[in-house]
């Protein structure tokens, strides 16, 4: 039986002798090509190799490519944004031929339920950018237990809103709140970083947005509908920016 030890061609570890995958991190290795340990006096273990480059940062139109990507990949992640349009129209619709009492608790309940759709499409917006089964029984379950936090969060968010340079900030902090399963504050807290670091990626993403509810509104009918639609993409690219910016 041969003493030579073989190394990992990706991160120096020791490959045991017959194994043709590293234990350490799974790159299939060929003993015949191993390359011998680093010269060395010392019992200084083997080290990755300098030249793996860190992930890359990637750009406006790249983030817009991946949410656009994942949303066609699992279209069951339109379902809150296409439940909540719908809403939205037959509330309309239901307004000129009821009452006012019956308006405003229509419009009330609606802007409830939209809320919790929101908040839902998000939870599943991450659970398909983490090729996690989708479930909206399960997202709108998620959101009821953290209702509080969202709604109040919801309401400082249509506060800070009424600045318009702020919606950036706010939308942030309702996706943080979600994937990092954060508090209002420190979601709020991150968000600020991620707009500093970023702020030309995000920029771009909303003129996308503004861009896309100025062209839907030409669609007669449905417009309300293929901008929530659109909207569901928007909303996986501030994701994609977010996690690349944790990563990075």
């Amino acid at each position: 039986m041969s003493n030579v030890k073989k190394y990992c061609p990706n991160c120096g570890a020791v490959i045991e002798e017959g194994k043709p995958f590293c234990s350490q991190c799974g790159q299939k290795t060929n003993e015949q090509a191993a390359p011998p340990p680093p010269s060395s006096t010392t019992s200084t273990p083997p080290v990755a190799p300098a030249n793996m480059p860190p992930e890359q940062k990637r750009g406006a139109a790249e983030h817009l490519t991946t949410g656009y990507n994942i949303a066609i990949g699992n279209p069951l992640v339109f379902l809150p944004a296409v439940l909540s349009g719908i809403i939205s129209l037959l509330v309309g619709t239901l307004n000129t031929t009821l009452g006012a009492n019956s308006v405003m608790i229509l419009q009330l309940v609606s802007a409830l339920v939209s809320f919790v759709l929101g908040f839902a499409s998000t939870d599943m917006s991450r659970d398909a950018y983490n090729k996690q089964p989708l479930d909206l029984g399960q997202s709108v379950g998620y959101v009821l237990k953290r209702f509080i936090p969202f709604l109040i969060a919801a309401i400082i968010g249509a506060l800070l809103s009424i600045t318009i340079i702020l919606i950036p900030v706010v939308s942030l902090t309702f996706i943080i709140m979600v994937i990092d399963e954060t508090g209002i504050g420190d979601a709020f807290s991150k968000a600020f970083k991620v707009i500093t670091a970023d702020l030309g990626d995000i920029i771009i993403v909303l003129i996308v947005s503004i861009v896309g509810l100025f062209i839907t509104g030409y669609i007669p009918y449905i417009s309300t509908l293929v901008y929530s639609a659109l909207n569901v993409v928007i909303g996986l690219a501030f994701i994609d920016i977010y996690i690349n910016y944790k990563n990075s």
